[in-house]
């Protein structure tokens, strides 16, 4: 009598595990929203480092090193804005044995359409590395982010006989046109207290270029050289910083023309424009504002140092903020959102 019941019983769970599904298949977690919805909002939490933001839409992409993964140079990651689960990571192909170079996705910057990365590609020595042996720009596919739709390496010689070997900041400016500011990517060795020798970076911005994706060329933008730092307004207005007044903030016109816009109470070595606020970072714990419409200006204290901003919707402004401490081969870094109303912060 024990028997058809154990049939039926086999059955039912038969039943209960037949679906659609392929074996042992598994289902990403839905995304979440931001662990604190409060201003100022830390987006990442990073052992590691998240550095270069570039908020297109409403999502920012930023460099990511991953300490886990150690065979890997920098990933490119993207999240919503205002924070939660990333939507996304791209990272270079494993290197394999015998390879002696380790791959670096930096700076990215995502199309306005979501469907093309722009990044510089760095090749490095895996081990003991005193210098990058190549700088290319990249745009690809999303979809398959390793395979580049256009390339170009980045080293030239500028007036001067002044070279740049890599570029920051990249935005887009029509499908087919990303700008950024060249720049030139040195390392040097670092004395340690006792007999340990370690290597640090320096990158020096000097000139903003743009990448023609149609023709295949980089071309400099007239009026763009011996520069600090540059933003794009959301009507297309150019800012920038000189390297020879780094207080000074400028409007670069299309003709090469720059014309005075304010004066920042420090020298700056980043910028933004978020609505009618200027915003600007100075290498230390704090962040400026100016409203040249009002003439109005202040600071807002920051809990770190902040190194790269990236404009957002209007009134806010993605800061990549470098922890204090850290080792001996520099501070970590992780993003953070801020709200900027007049005088203050929200």
């Amino acid at each position: 009598m024990g028997t058809p019941r154990v049939g039926w019983i086999v059955i039912l769970l038969c039943a209960a595990g037949c679906s659609h599904a392929e074996p042992f298949s598994t289902q990403a977690p839905d995304a979440l929203g931001p662990a604190d919805p409060s201003l100022p909002r830390q987006l990442t939490y990073n052992l590691g480092d998240d550095r270069f933001p570039n908020v297109t839409g409403g999502s920012v992409a930023f460099s990511r090193y991953d300490p886990a993964r150690t065979a890997l140079g920098q990933c490119v990651a993207l999240l919503p804005v205002e924070g939660g689960t990333l939507s996304a990571t791209f990272c270079p192909p494993q290197p394999s044995v015998a390879d002696t170079f380790v791959s670096s996705w930096l700076e990215p910057s995502l199309s306005p359409d979501g469907t093309q990365l722009a990044f510089v590609w760095r090749r490095s020595a895996r081990v003991s590395a005193l210098a990058a042996w190549s700088y290319d720009f990249v745009v690809a596919s999303t979809d398959s982010p390793s395979v580049p739709l256009a390339s170009q390496s980045i080293p030239r010689l500028l007036p001067g006989d002044r070279l740049v070997n890599t570029g920051l900041e990249l935005t887009w400016l029509t499908p087919d046109r990303v700008r950024f500011l060249a720049a030139y990517d040195s390392v040097f060795k670092v004395k340690g207290g006792g007999a340990g020798r370690f290597t640090d970076t320096i990158t020096v911005p000097r000139a903003l270029m743009d990448f023609d994706l149609a023709a295949g060329t980089i071309v400099p933008v007239p009026g763009g050289d011996s520069l600090v730092a540059y933003t794009v307004a959301d009507d297309g207005t150019v800012y920038v910083v000189p390297d020879d007044s780094a207080r000074a903030m400028l409007r670069l016109g299309p003709d090469g023309s720059r014309t005075p816009v304010g004066v920042w109470p420090l020298p700056v070595t980043d910028i933004a424009v978020s609505g009618a606020v200027f915003v600007a970072a100075t290498a230390l714990d704090s962040l400026y504002w100016m409203d040249p419409a009002s003439g109005q200006a202040g600071r807002i204290t920051l809990r770190g140092t902040a190194r790269r901003l990236a404009p957002a919707e209007a009134g806010y402004v993605v800061v990549e903020l470098e922890r204090r401490g850290g080792d001996a081969f520099g501070a970590p870094a992780n993003l953070w959102l801020l709200g900027l109303a007049v005088g203050s912060v929200r």
